[in-house]
């Protein structure tokens, strides 16, 4: 048994909006874990609006996805027999959001009716999420867990219209404005996320590539539209098998026939889906088309078209970030092993894209564990002066003994320079995010 956690789109932002009920635990047909659902008031969707989050029935079944107008008459009779529920999480942060929100138009004397209005905002209610008005009330690992979340609805539910791709660029935007903010940060957090069990493969990894692929595509000095066609291929490059890439990653069994058959359409699906959104850009588009081209990666590098040079890019990024990832059937990689197919172009040594992705990410990149020459066992917070000179917190002492507060190491002084990467298995100590990434 396994659970599928779907957030509700609950289209009115109001103090009431939740009633006290008990929490439910509803399981389905395809997850491990149960995920703890709350009960959502009859008037908390707004008729005709787009839901903000994903909504189950009593039975743990997906009834609207975020972003989807409340139409349907299944999920009307669910509505008036108040059997509607909503991710507890996201419940918490809706309405942490709203207290946040209403409490700022009272600070600037803003008129009841204004306020009022403001519950009306549809623009507003996605920007909980993807836009900067509560960026000062969330620490960066907050805001990553609020954009994964957006992103998930969003891949899971690939539609070929505007609002579906205008959904995909403000996540994007956001995406820029955390990696702008804090980069290193931002790596180690999705990095480490990337190492744990999980349910929501896809779209984590969409993120993390769309990060990494912007840093590599800096370093190259790449024109800013290549930077951002790169970062937009990364996000969408599987949007139409999201689900199917969520259901393998948390599944020891191979894929079936038609499963492949699946996986080898996706590039020419997801281009198709979004010229059908309208998109034109062909570095775009390309990027998606050719990201698991491996003929193009015989070629020199000068040689590819625009679009191809691009996938290249977008390629190794996604074979480089998949192995550092955990799925069901294995644990990460090192990051060593990691880069020896990603970072290697004809001939087996290293291209310039190889070249650039370790510059970008650094050997040791942020959320992988190490142990240090001094004997101490530690994770990378950020990059150093050089690729094989990370900062590192230290977890455990040369001892074994778990430290009582992690303490930040630089490579560059001799004993705590990197003896070797070290997997999570080994280390087995419970992390603090917000604290680690403080220190850096």
């Amino acid at each position: 048994m396994c659970t599928i956690a779907v957030r509700l789109q609950s289209g009115e932002p109001c103090s009431g909006l939740y009633q006290d009920h008990p929490v439910l635990f509803i399981t389905c047909e395809t997850s491990a874990s149960a995920v703890k659902l709350v009960p959502v008031t009859d008037d908390s969707l707004l008729k005709g609006e787009p839901a903000p989050f994903d909504v189950f029935d009593g039975e743990g079944r997906l009834l609207l996805a975020a972003g989807r107008v409340p139409d349907t008459d299944t999920l009307k009779e669910a509505v008036e027999n108040q059997q509607v529920f909503i991710d507890e999480r996201v419940s918490l942060e809706w309405k942490r959001a709203v207290t946040m929100r209403l409490g700022d138009m009272v600070r600037r004397n803003l008129t009841l009716g204004k306020i009022a209005q403001s519950r009306m905002d549809q623009n507003w209610r996605e920007s909980q999420f993807l836009d900067t008005s509560f960026a000062q009330e969330l620490s960066l690992t907050e805001e990553w867990e609020s954009l994964l979340r957006v992103m998930v609805s969003t891949l899971r539910d690939p539609r070929p219209d505007a609002d579906w791709l205008k959904r995909i660029i403000r996540a994007h935007r956001r995406v820029q404005d955390l990696a702008a903010r804090r980069l290193d940060g931002s790596m180690y957090f999705l990095i480490q996320e990337s190492s744990q069990p999980q349910l929501n493969y896809s779209a984590l990894h969409a993120l993390l590539v769309c990060l990494v692929c912007q840093a590599t595509a800096r370093i190259l000095s790449w024109p800013r539209d290549w930077v951002q066609a790169v970062g937009l291929a990364a996000l969408t490059m599987n949007a139409t098998m999201s689900r199917l890439q969520d259901m393998l990653a948390d599944s020891d069994a191979m894929p079936s026939v038609e499963m492949r058959q699946e996986i080898e359409r996706h590039p020419l699906a997801a281009q198709a889906l979004l010229q059908a959104c309208g998109v034109e850009d062909p570095l775009w588009t390309g990027a998606v088309r050719w990201h698991h081209d491996w003929q193009q990666d015989s070629l020199p590098f000068e040689q590819l078209t625009d679009p191809r040079k691009l996938a290249r890019l977008l390629m190794r990024v996604d074979i480089f970030t998949a192995r550092l990832s955990r799925r069901r059937s294995r644990s990460p990689m090192s990051p060593l092993q990691a880069a020896k197919r990603a970072c290697m172009g004809p001939g087996g040594k290293l291209d310039e894209i190889g070249s650039a992705l370790l510059k970008a990410v650094g050997l040791y990149p942020p959320g992988t564990y190490v142990e240090l020459a001094n004997g101490e066992v530690g994770i990378v917070v950020a990059r150093g002066v050089r690729a094989d000179l990370p900062r590192v917190a230290s977890l455990r002492g040369a001892d074994g003994a778990v430290m009582m507060s992690p303490v930040l190491r630089d490579a560059v002084k001799t004993p705590h320079r990197v003896a070797r990467s070290v997997l999570a298995s080994e280390v087995n100590v419970r992390l603090n995010h917000d604290k680690l990434i403080g220190l850096i």
